[in-house]
């Protein structure tokens, strides 16, 4: 049996997905959810060997665990076909990560010897570039009905991005609204293919389906998934260079001194559209620190020890107006210097009759 799941920033994108999987599948059972105001979640069922079902329940409580484990889950094991060859399609709600499911179901559905097949993110590649700028929550934009859900579509995104093994591209409901005036957001339009060739280089290890060609899926593997979404990672080589038009990689080798980056770091990220790494920071050398940006919105975190990883400064910038010279430039400006270095060094390797001295972020170099 194949079981595919569905994710979407918007309800659009996603219903038109499915009936390109459906071109593909077309025995396939669709199992739709959507949660609504009210913690009401709206059931819809479809496929040819199955009586239609369209139903909605209440929920004590409006969260995604909830309705998983109470609606979701137990909907995907009563409907769970007895055949080999049966496809099935599970539709997840707007804005919710396919990983927060897959957590929760995985562990009762291999309990029956099914596997999760593909994940697949659709989405309008006419409008990725926007939704990565728009400031507003999701709630606030319209995208879901929680009230409490403080992520902007851009973090929806380039974490799900991470996630999925295949994209969707399809056209925004602007198309049909706009008509005669929607020429650029259509699959051969310009701003549409702008949008594609970003999603492309945000996710290089996806299966990309665009237009009205074959649907090509992507294998799902949980372990590389959620490699992938990693607070810093990113997936290029290692290197630094321009790479693509609209994707700088930089790698800086000495750790930052912390004011300074503070400083500069709304000049690096202005313009850029993601940013992705990590940071080897003079005030916590030990500590592998994630950078993540999606538009306006930057955030950093702490992903603890180095472990296998050289220390070092390390980021990917996609839709940077910058070139690469600038940017290395204003991050070279924040390296400590030769006795900044040396200081840190000595500190770093005190040690006292009770502490064991630690290598944790050198590099072997001399100094």
């Amino acid at each position: 049996m194949k079981l595919i799941f569905v994710s979407s920033l918007e309800v659009h994108c996603r219903d038109v997905a499915v009936s390109r999987l459906l071109g593909k599948y077309p025995e396939a059972l669709v199992i739709g959810h959507d949660l609504l105001e009210g913690n009401r979640v709206l059931r819809r069922v479809e496929g040819k060997h199955n009586a239609t079902e369209r139903a909605e329940s209440v929920l004590e409580h409006g969260c995604i665990g909830c309705a998983v484990r109470f609606e979701i889950l137990p909907t995907l094991l009563r409907l769970l076909p007895g055949r080999e060859d049966a496809v099935v399609i599970q539709l997840l709600p707007a804005t919710w990560h396919s990983d927060q499911v897959l957590d929760i179901v995985r562990s009762e559905l291999a309990g029956r010897g099914v596997t999760i097949d593909h994940v697949v993110l659709a989405l309008d590649p006419a409008a990725t570039e926007d939704q990565f700028w728009d400031r507003r929550t999701l709630w606030e934009s319209g995208f879901n009905a929680m009230p409490n859900d403080e992520r902007t579509a851009g973090e929806f995104l380039i974490r799900e991005l991470a996630l999925a093994d295949s994209l969707m591209l399809v056209e925004g409901v602007s198309v049909e609204l706009l008509g005669e005036s929607a020429e650029h957001l259509k699959a051969s339009g310009e701003q549409y293919e702008h949008g594609a060739r970003l999603i492309a280089e945000l996710a290089p290890h996806a299966a990309l389906n665009s237009g009205a060609s074959e649907v090509d899926l992507g294998d799902y593997d949980q372990h590389e998934a959620l490699l992938r979404s990693r607070p810093g990672h990113f997936s290029h080589g290692a290197g630094d260079s321009e790479i693509a038009d609209s994707k700088i990689l930089i790698r800086v080798e000495r750790p930052l001194d912390a004011d300074r980056f503070r400083e500069v770091l709304p000049e690096v990220v202005a313009t850029c559209m993601c940013v992705r790494g990590t940071l080897w920071m003079a005030s916590c050398p030990g500590v592998r620190v994630a950078l993540t940006g999606t538009g306006p919105r930057v955030w950093m975190e702490s992903t603890g020890a180095w472990e296998s990883d050289v220390a070092c400064t390390h980021l990917e910038l996609t839709g940077s107006e910058h070139c690469e010279a600038e940017v290395r430039a204003l991050l070279e400006s924040c390296e400590l210097s030769d006795e900044q270095l040396l200081a840190l060094h000595g500190a770093s390797s005190a040690t006292g009759p009770d502490q064991e001295e630690s290598d944790i972020w050198r590099r072997g170099e001399s100094v």
